[in-house]
């Protein structure tokens, strides 16, 4: 593992090979100064020497032509006379001095050879090695050229002599100095150093990028889950303690019923859900997220926070793209949803941990509320989330003081605007006279004694309320309170004596709800059946409905999930579901309850569909009363 002293090297490296490419740029910066200011001063120097010329040749001559020039100095003494000023001139840093002219043709010819030895002839061709003595001709501007790979030459000065606007001749001068080679002496040795040190720089920063490149395939390793490509449980080890939560939202998300995929279809399919829906999460994130592999089928996401994408969108987000993709393998087809739980503000929480463990207790709720939705904490309800969440001890120091009470909800027919039955919903008043809703509590005291001790309480406070009265009541039970032997003495004991009151009520099993043995919940159906009761399924649509079962047991009603109802209004799949049910149960003579009618717009969608009964906060809270139909819709 690369550590934060290697990466520090890495980046020290990095910076020193900067550093001496720069150091390299600014040594030859300098060479190129000096080599200018040599330049500069030797052609000021021989500037002045060719005007001097000038004025001895043309202007005290009165040459006014190219011809004129031409015949001046095909007079041998003239010649010889000026020849020797230039050889005059020429010092050792003057290596040639020319004076040329073009013929006719455009051809340079040798009017003046200054140099001591091995003299041009008069009039002979000069061949050029530049453009440049034609640029200094044509434009009657001064031309310097620099010499490479020419012995001793440093640079050729070209000096065009004009009159009247027309060049009749260049002065041409090489030039050769010491000056440079000293220069270069000096400084080529520094350079060389500095380009070893580079070199080595580039070395090691190769080595450390390599050395990077190892530890993130082995990063990857370590920190990817094989089968999902996510980040795993050591990456959020790896990041926690550098992760800002006030940056994020966290969010813990759960498959609902994996086991029963894996125990249906096999573990190999299983697989391919799991990963399918990886993907699915993945796609469904914005590249700021962090989505990793929690454990099984629960995945953690920090959802960083953005004023045009919130958690709650992302969530949604996600929650409707696996709803809405058709998981197909073998032949199968499978229907998956997953339930969210939401920590809005974890940066409220001491560390990561607790934020993680609110973020897990909402999908706890979520998972009891009926699964397939997102329930949010954004740290304004700690008191009534966290605080509320009770034990078993609350529950029975609750039933020891009579704090358990029930609320009643009206179910509405909108054919009749008639209220046809209540629904009781447990309540529990705690030491402050706070009402506590039943997902603060009973999550917690699933499958234990208590559990059937509140339901006895229940049964025992609406049997007691109801059994004067004319009205309709439904009471909800789970598959083990149906086959608890207490349970079923106290309905069978009340409803045989009973049986006005026995008409009256039904008993709303969880479809959600694990049944393990069929032929035990059949026969406990039938008993209800026999005293005179109904039955209705609730929460239908939220599991893996048994149709062939449903119809076995002769169920009065169905009451769909409030997770299928919530965006039947805007959810085209949502309500095409509904639209089956509907029809699933006019068939098999059943009347259809929805519940969670939160809004007017799902209100009349529902009448669309024909719908029996609606039950909802649009149409009325849950209330200790029972209200009129007057006091609805308000």
């Amino acid at each position: 593992m690369v550590k934060k002293k290697e990466i520090f090297l890495f980046v020290i490296f990095i910076l020193l090979g900067i550093f001496f490419i720069y150091i390299y740029g600014f040594i030859k910066n300098i060479k190129e100064d000096l080599y200018t200011k040599v330049e500069s001063n030797k052609i000021e120097e021989i500037s002045y020497l060719f005007k001097n010329i000038k004025n001895d040749i043309i202007i005290e001559n009165k040459i006014e032509d190219t011809n004129d020039l031409v015949h001046l100095l095909s007079k041998t003494d003239n010649r010889v006379k000026y020849e020797k000023y230039l050889t005059f001139l020429s010092n050792p840093s003057i290596k040639y001095i020319y004076l040329l002219t073009k013929d006719d043709k455009g051809r340079f010819r040798f009017l003046l050879d200054g140099s001591k030895t091995d003299k041009a002839h008069f009039y002979q061709k000069f061949d050029v090695s530049s453009e440049k003595y034609n640029k200094a001709y044509i434009s009657k501007m001064p031309q310097v050229i620099k010499q490479k790979d020419m012995g001793d030459l440093y640079l050729t000065y070209l000096y065009p002599i004009v009159i009247d606007g027309k060049t009749i001749a260049i002065l041409s001068v090489d030039i050769t100095t010491k000056v440079q080679h000293q220069i270069r002496k000096l400084i080529e040795p520094l350079e060389t150093f500095f380009i070893i040190l580079i070199i080595f720089i580039f070395l090691l920063v190769l080595m450390s990028i390599m050395q990077l490149f190892y530890y993130f395939i082995t990063r990857k390793k370590i920190f990817t889950d094989p089968l999902t490509q996510l980040y795993n449980r050591n990456y959020l080890n790896e990041i926690s303690p550098m992760l800002n939560l006030s940056h994020y939202s966290v969010a813990m998300l759960d498959l609902d019923k994996f086991k029963v995929i894996n125990d249906t279809y096999g573990h190999k399919i299983g697989d391919y859900v799991l990963a399918k829906s990886a993907e699915i999460f993945k796609n469904s994130i914005r590249a700021t997220d962090i989505l990793i592999r929690y454990g099984g089928e629960e995945f953690l996401l920090f959802i960083y926070n953005r004023d045009d994408d919130s958690s709650q969108k992302v969530c949604q987000r996600i929650r409707k793209n696996i709803n809405s993709f058709e998981f197909k393998s073998e032949g199968n087809d499978i229907k998956v949803n997953v339930s969210i739980g939401l920590h809005e503000k974890p940066s409220l929480e001491k560390n990561i941990t607790e934020a993680i463990k609110i973020a897990d207790k909402m999908l706890y709720i979520a998972k009891n509320e009926g699964r397939n939705r997102v329930i949010s904490y954004d740290g304004k309800q700690k008191k009534k989330v966290i605080t509320n969440t009770k034990g078993i001890d609350f529950v029975k120091e609750a039933l020891e003081n009579d704090k358990v009470v029930c609320y009643y909800q009206p179910i509405y027919n909108p054919d009749t605007k008639e209220i046809i039955k209540y629904e009781a919903l447990v309540r529990i008043i705690d030491k402050d006279g706070q009402l506590i809703a039943p997902i603060f509590f009973l999550p917690e005291i699933k499958d234990t004694n208590m559990h059937y001790k509140i339901t006895q309480r229940i049964l025992s406070i609406v049997f007691d309320k109801f059994k004067d009265n004319d009205e309709s009541v439904s009471i909800n039970m789970n598959f083990s309170d149906l086959i608890n032997s207490d349970i079923e003495n106290t309905i069978v004991d009340t409803l045989q004596n009973n049986r006005n009151l026995a008409c009256r009520i039904t008993f709303e099993i969880l479809e959600s709800d694990e049944i393990d043995n069929i032929t035990l919940f059949k026969e406990k159906i039938d008993l209800i059946h026999s005293l005179g009761a109904t039955i209705s399924i609730d929460d239908f649509g939220s599991g893996y409905s048994n149709f062939r079962t449903i119809l076995d047991i002769e169920a009065n009603y169905l009451k769909i999930d409030g997770s299928l109802i919530k965006y039947i209004d805007v959810n085209i799949k949502d309500f095409k579901v509904v639209e089956s049910i509907i029809h699933f149960a006019k068939v098999a003579n059943m009347k259809i309850i929805a519940e969670f009618v939160h809004s007017p717009s799902v209100y009349y969608k529902l009448l669309e569909l024909d719908i029996d009964y609606v039950q909802g906060y649009y149409i009325s809270e849950p209330t200790a009363i029972l209200k009129t139909k007057d006091e609805l819709f308000n």
